[in-house]
């Protein structure tokens, strides 16, 4: 690393760590509520289809098919956006034990960069910066 990079402590590494856990924390919240509204959508649809095939339980419905059809997507995509929270949350769990690990007197910038390397953390952020993408200059989009 370049002399530049060494004037980091690892008290502001330890505090750079808590800021991007609180910054997927507030990703966790917006997928969790993005998750919650989907699954009440599934469970609204089944209750309606279940309603319609038991008022008219002797003729068949295309409607309810398509519903059915409808509900399962929707399931895929749940199962999607939780595969997409477990993740969030692994990587802010990371960050959190990082920031301890950093606050404890072990590890520096090197540990910081070898995380964000082996979790591809810089894909998990928007428009902030990571460690990572400053020294790799993937952020500079």
């Amino acid at each position: 690393m370049s002399d530049d990079t060494g004037d980091i402590s690892r008290a502001e590494l330890a505090e750079y760590c808590r800021t991007q856990a609180g910054i997927l924390a507030g990703h966790l919240e917006r997928l969790s509520t993005e998750l919650s509204d989907l699954l009440e959508e599934v469970e609204q649809d089944t209750a309606d289809a279940r309603a319609a095939l038991t008022e008219r339980p002797d003729q068949p419905d295309t409607d309810a098919e398509v519903t059915v059809a409808d509900i399962e997507a929707k399931q895929e995509r749940a199962q999607a956006k939780q595969a997409e929270i477990d993740a969030y949350r692994t990587l802010a769990e990371g960050y959190t034990d990082l920031a301890e690990q950093l606050a404890e007197g072990s590890g520096g910038l090197e540990t910081v960069l070898e995380f964000e390397i082996d979790t591809d953390a810089p894909t998990y952020f928007d428009a902030e910066t990571t460690i990572l993408g400053t020294v790799t200059g993937s952020d500079d989009e």
